[in-house]
């Protein structure tokens, strides 16, 4: 199936530049004006004219921006939202499982960044039972088939809230009114990927209705996607210092006092691990509009959309961590760069749990879901342009059911980290002698987190008849913003508990490991064959086991936070030159709540207390913007302003969680000040045809103060012990320069190209901290080639980035790059036949932490195909 597999991705890389070199004359944009409210609609028809499209919003544009619009209703360029921005210069995407999930913005991390959907706050959760709650917008809940256009705000106007410290995401959907009577599109495509081996349905419906007066407008969107994923891996975690003594006998046992080697990066564990997920996608949504008459306009739009994403997840493990806990000892160390890259692990000694290590095999019921409704209303009364807003969004979920199982045995084993992009561990007890790997532990646990908010919002503009002020615009802002979040955990499936008086071992629950699995990853030398469960067997054995849950009390949390924001801004105008300069004003008030760890064991229901820290800031945001017309095609802009950035949810928990045995422990800060930076951008632009455009920018932004985790001893329980909290650190510098070309080159081919170079430095604070800014990968480059005529329409698209600090722990992605590519052939005016290909050189993800002799994720998602026909009338 590989062979066939490449073969099909060479034909479809040839087909494409074939048809670049032959061709005619591309269809054009059309346009015509609505009578009832004076506004112009472009139809987009193309991948050309899409490009035309967001080149003439960027160009009109108030600010530096960029845009993607779609080629027709319901026909963007990308299968994902996330993915469609990954093309525009400054955009980072972050991945998971081969899908694009979030997106960061020149040189910031996703949750220091804004997502909008028409305008207004998008909520929504992760369906991971590991996930911290995160402020950035989880993409995946959204498909690309309902999306108009994407303007990405690089510099800040002050009517566009505030919270970005990189740029701002506004998804913008289709309007009724500006839409053609019962227009009607049916998508309907299967996805073939080549590791899951499966075929999977993805629907997509729009229509559109209008009266015959047009002044009211009913547009519905349905679409549902289904997809199975696999994603094959190595991966290790729990990267730590660890200080060692040496025995007589040339072994290392794990030391706190009087250790002769100090400060070893030593792994907690790892393995061969095959994921597998369900993940079906339902979306529904509806946009009225009624033209009262030439004053009055009201649109009231609603979505909903919900992904089910139950997931497995089998796992060979080698755990160092059970060794170190249970009295075992390390041989053969070999330390390079301080690391521990070869070691092997002795059996353990402790009879209460004779285990070293096991198979760790995962189940879990995942959903996640979001919703919005928003009502605008607008109103034209002589010189002033009013608009009145109120609207609620609503996310939530996560996974209601994670079941584990640990398959265990008392045997020695190695692990060899030294060569790049590989882990090979081998174990005295076969991994294959199913028999030999008894079940050790077993449970049921689940996690609920909500994300709500409720707005208010009034706009009012007036224009102004003089020589330089066009008009004066102000307004206010009310948003409640709620999270919370929620973890159980089962507390009588440990060995001692439950597990040993079951019996049960793998050769219980037979099942064959795919014979592809980790092709293409590591050497022959590599574990890519194990007993592997048969989850659908365990899943049935474990209802008949009485589970019991308790809260985990050191990671719930509900943090409200109720903004009041204001402003007031002038836009200024001339014969060469446009500008707006204002002032936004936002005070926030905090309350954070969580469980604070008061007595031990953590066990008794009043070891916790809850409590409830209020903090009350005011953040004064100036801003301006500067547009000049060099001539009819260039134009320069500037821009200087102050933005901020809210702390992670997390990092806001008035708790503290210890071991007291350990004497350590890690706790939150709700006395967390925003990111704040100052910022200033500059960029040329010169428009030299209707798809051409040469371009460049340049930006800085000083940030005050980086969240960073500061250890101090603290006392609890009268113990004094080591804490890790949060504070706000150093600051430090984001720098960097967007380059962007895209033109058509002869009748029907274009190119659209641009580079990102971002420079991130912070101010050490002290010799332990890491100077790397999350996000932050300094060379960024996407190529896309593209070719039309009246019967095909064609388009390869190659996005590559280089290494980032992920912002978890010392974890860096390395470089990565992905090649994607569509033909469509149009069979009729209304027909078309479409063919999308994602990760055409199937790519191989790889992340470490501190140096290569750490890797922490050393991943293939496979190659995704879509073939399916389209309907427009």
């Amino acid at each position: 199936m590989a062979f066939k597999t490449l073969n099909f991705m060479t034909l479809f890389t040839y087909s494409s530049f074939m048809l670049c070199l032959s061709g005619s004359k591309l269809a054009t944009a059309q346009s015509n004006n609505d009578a009832t409210n004076g506004l112009e609609t472009i139809q987009i028809r193309g991948f050309h004219d899409s490009a035309v499209k967001s080149l003439h919003d960027k160009r009109n544009s108030h600010s530096i921006i960029d845009t993607i619009s779609a080629q027709d209703i319901g026909k963007f360029p990308d299968k994902n939202v996330a993915e469609a921005l990954q093309r525009v210069t400054g955009i980072s995407l972050s991945r998971i499982q081969g899908e694009g999930e979030r997106v960061g913005v020149r040189g910031t991390t996703p949750e220091q960044n804004r997502t909008y959907l028409n305008g207004q706050s998008i909520a929504s959760a992760d369906w991971w039972i590991s996930s911290q709650p995160n402020r950035g917008f989880n993409y995946t809940l959204l498909p690309a088939d309902l999306v108009a256009s994407l303007e990405v705000y690089k510099t800040p106007q002050a009517d566009h809230d505030e919270g970005s410290l990189g740029g701002a995401v506004n998804i913008k959907t289709m309007r009724p009114l500006q839409t053609p009577n019962k227009h009607f599109v049916i998508n309907s495509q299967l996805q073939y990927n080549d590791l899951s081996g499966e075929f999977d349905p993805q629907f997509a419906s729009f229509y559109n209705w209008k009266n015959k007066s047009e002044q009211s407008g009913l547009l519905l969107t349905f679409t549902r996607n289904d997809r199975l994923l696999r994603r094959d891996g190595l991966e290790s975690w729990g990267w730590h210092e660890q200080h060692f003594q040496k025995n007589d006998d040339l072994s290392l046992s794990p030391s706190d006092n009087m250790a002769d080697i100090n400060h070893i990066w030593t792994p907690g564990g790892g393995g061969s691990a095959l994921f597998q997920q369900r993940r079906v996608l339902t979306t529904a949504t509806f946009a009225f509009e009624h033209q009262m008459n030439f004053d009055w306009n009201i649109q009231l739009n609603g979505l909903y959309s919900v992904l089910d994403a139950n997931n497995s997840n089998q796992n060979f493990l080698w755990q160092p961590s059970s060794v170190f806990a249970r009295g075992g000892r390390v041989y053969n160390a070999d330390i390079i760069d301080n690391t521990l890259a070869f070691a092997r692990y002795s059996t353990v000694t402790d009879e209460s749990k004779p285990h070293s290590t096991a198979m760790e095999a995962i189940w879990r019921e995942s959903q996640i879901d979001t919703s919005s409704m928003q009502l605008i209303v607008s109103q034209q009364a002589d010189l002033w342009q009013n608009t009145y807003q109120i609207g609620f969004t609503h996310g939530g979920g996560g996974s209601k059911q994670d079941y584990t199982s640990q398959f265990s045995a008392n045997t020695a084993y190695t692990v060899d980290t030294r060569q790049r992009k590989n882990i090979i561990a081998e174990y005295a007890t076969s991994p294959l002698d199913a028999q030999q790997w008894q079940l050790t532990e077993a449970r049921n646990d689940s996690q609920d987190s909500t994300d709500q908010e409720l707005y208010l919002q009034g706009d009012f503009e007036r224009a102004i008849d003089h020589s330089i002020i066009s008009s004066v615009k102000f307004g206010v802002k009310y948003r409640d913003h709620q999270r919370d979040f929620i973890r159980l955990r089962s507390i009588n499936g440990s060995y001692d508990a439950l597990t040993e008086q079951l019996g049960w071992t793998l050769a219980d629950f037979p099942a064959t490991i795919p014979t592809d699995f980790l092709a293409g990853i590591g050497d022959q030398h590599t574990l890519k064959k194990y007993s592997y469960a048969d989850i659908d067997s365990l899943a049935k054995q474990f209802n008949t086991l009485e589970f019991e849950q308790q809260e985990e009390k050191a990671s719930r949390f509900d943090i409200q936070e109720r903004t009041t924001a204001g402003y007031v801004k002038l836009n200024l105008s001339g014969d060469s030159y446009s500008a707006n300069l204002g002032l936004r004003a936002v005070n926030t008030q905090q309350d954070a709540a969580a469980y604070q760890r008061i007595a031990s064991p953590i066990e008794l229901p009043d070891s916790y207390q809850w409590q409830t820290h209020q903090k009350n800031y005011t953040d004064l945001l100036p801003s301006v913007n500067l547009n000049i017309n060099i001539n009819d095609d260039i134009v320069t802009r500037f821009s200087v302003a102050r933005v901020m950035s809210r702390p992670q949810y997390n990092h806001l928990m008035p708790s503290t969680n210890y071991n007291v045995t350990q004497a350590q422990g890690q706790g939150g800060n709700p006395n967390l000040d925003p990111y704040r930076a100052n910022q200033f951008d500059a960029s040329l632009e010169w428009y030299f045809a209707d798809a051409g455009l040469l371009s460049a920018a340049l930006f800085n932004k000083d940030v005050e103060s980086f969240v960073e985790f500061k250890r101090s001893i603290e006392e609890h329980e009268n113990i004094a012990m080591t804490i890790d909290r949060p504070i706000n650190g150093s600051g430090g510098t984001i720098r960097g320069l967007e380059l962007g070309y895209q033109q058509e080159l002869f009748y029907g081919f274009g190119v659209i190209a641009n580079y990102t170079f971002v420079d991130g430095e912070r101010s050490k604070r002290n010799a332990s901290s890491i100077n790397a800014i999350p996000g932050t990968s300094k060379h960024t480059i996407n190529l896309t080639s593209y070719y039309e005529n009246e019967l095909i329409s064609s388009r390869l698209a190659y996005n590559y980035r280089t290494e980032f600090a992920t912002g978890v722990g010392e974890t860096m992605m390395d470089n990565f790059g992905q090649l994607d590519g569509n033909l469509t052939i149009k069979l009729t005016t209304q027909f078309d036949i479409i063919f999308d290909a994602i990760n055409l050189t199937n790519e191989t993800t790889y992340t470490y932490e501190r140096n290569q002799y750490a890797p922490t994720g050393i991943y293939k998602n496979g190659r995704r195909f879509y073939l399916g026909i389209r309907y427009s009338h």
